[in-house]
């Protein structure tokens, strides 16, 4: 067992050693004016232009030119009836909830022993 141990202490700190003269070595190699030796092509970045010329780009917003009128699709008018009445339900339900916070049932309490309601 014991020499299983001196091997994996051995082991460790030569690893140690390793990483210790790569970390140097990186770092001498990032100073200011001094090239990397390890990287040999230029990096691109942001991709290639291959890809600009796909979905034909015209310059114009969601490419839906302003000057030609808006077909509605059938589903359009629908969705805005809905929409439009669930917001119209929406503020008329919470307009006239029931009130059940702590402070008005406090000031019910009051009103009735007082005998004002």
């Amino acid at each position: 067992k014991m020499a299983c141990l001196m091997r994996s202490a051995v082991g460790a700190r030569a690893l140690f050693a390793r990483a210790t003269v790569h970390s140097v070595a990186f770092s001498r190699a990032s100073f200011p004016g001094q090239a990397r030796s390890f990287q040999s092509t230029p990096t691109t970045r942001g991709g290639t232009d291959s890809h600009d010329d796909v979905g034909g780009h015209n310059g114009w917003l969601f490419g839906k030119n302003p000057d030609v009128k808006h077909e509605r699709e059938a589903w359009e008018i629908p969705y805005m009836v809905a929409a439009g009445s669930s917001i119209l339900i929406l503020g008329v339900g919470l307009t006239y909830k029931p009130k059940t916070s702590i402070k008005v049932w406090a000031l019910d309490q009051v009103k009735k022993q007082r005998g004002e309601a």
